[in-house]
């Protein structure tokens, strides 16, 4: 076996004859032996060879073997440690025991030296093996611990994920029943007042209560008020008016559906209706049967902080030109 996997041990005593006695007893070739002969040689060897086992006896020249195993378990709490003594008085004996180390008498029985060595060895290797074991587990059960959050993290965001796509796909089937319950309105329109009527339901029963102004384009391309929509009943025609005619002209440059607040553009309404514009927001409708075709305008709003949502303007978008190809029919 090399050199560098026996046991390293200490022996410290500062009598020459006792340092010889140990090392035959405890050779040759079966540990790589160390010799001190007093406290300070013990720590300078001890710093430079980390022992696995200490001997020493009580009494040295400038302390005490006891003081020697305190010093060295500052750095190695575990090492173990065998105390010869030619005095052995209770209160060593004490002190001995309190740091869970064996004590031999003098003369020494070497046999029992040997057996006391080698036992003290193997029980630190058990112990070391048993802390390796423990560190594995502990590795083992922090690693599988992070695994399962890790787990439990992606769990958590499938299943997050799933449910936003299960409210995605509901709010788009319910967009397409409302819509197709509103294209089987616009079969039956038989005017203009019916057509508006169909879009205004159908925007109530996708999200709730909401105001609304339809304006058509008459002989010469301007637009007209064709009709007023509210619940629980519609605002007056001065009021609809002007609310909607700030709109045309954005309408008319960039013809697309589209949501703002009305306080985000409060300097383009007259000043009467600045008071009922807080909270109030807009969702504008272009009726464009062909592209560049504008033949009228839906207007609808809501009041007190309640605004269009998504699928509000999801369903606007879809229904703008089935609405438009409806008043074209009309006319």
């Amino acid at each position: 076996m090399p050199l560098v996997d026996k046991p390293r041990v200490l022996i410290v005593d500062d009598e020459p004859a006792l340092r010889a006695l140990l090392a035959d007893a405890l050779g040759p070739g079966q540990y790589d032996l160390m010799f001190a002969s007093n406290g300070r040689e013990a720590m300078d060897l001890a710093a430079a060879n980390s022992p696995d086992l200490i001997v020493t006896d009580l009494r040295l020249g400038d302390c005490t073997g006891l003081d020697v195993i305190d010093r060295l378990r500052q750095t190695r709490p575990n090492i173990p440690a065998v105390v010869i003594t030619g005095h052995a008085d209770p209160a060593s004996l004490d002190q001995a025991s309190s740091r869970r180390v064996d004590v031999l008498d003098k003369p020494l029985d070497l046999d029992r030296l040997r057996a006391t060595v080698r036992q003290e060895l193997d029980r630190h290797a058990q112990a070391d093996r048993l802390m390796r074991r423990v560190d594995r587990l502990r590795q083992l059960a922090r690693t599988i611990n992070e695994q399962r959050k890790s787990l439990q993290s992606q769990l958590d965001e499938s299943t997050d994920e799933l449910a936003r796509g299960y409210r995605r796909l509901s709010r788009q089937m319910s967009v397409q029943k409302t819509l197709v319950a509103y294209q089987q309105e616009l079969i039956s329109a038989r005017n203009d007042d019916d057509v508006f009527r169909a879009l205004f339901a159908a925007f109530v029963q996708q999200s709730g209560p909401v105001f609304g102004v339809a304006m058509v384009c008459d002989g010469d391309a301007e637009l007209q008020l064709a009709g007023r929509f509210g619940v629980p009943r519609p605002d007056g025609q001065p009021f609809c008016l002007a609310l909607t005619r700030p709109v045309i002209e954005d309408v008319l440059v960039d013809p697309k559906v589209t949501q703002f607040e009305a306080t985000d553009c409060i300097d383009r309404f007259d000043e009467k209706l600045h008071r009922y514009l807080p909270g109030l927001t807009l969702l504008v409708v272009p009726l464009l049967p062909n592209p560049g075709q504008l033949i009228g305008l839906v207007t609808l709003y809501r009041k007190g902080e309640q605004p269009f949502t998504p699928d509000d303007l999801a369903l606007a978008e879809r229904i703008a030109k089935p609405t438009a190809i409806a008043v074209l029919k009309n006319e």
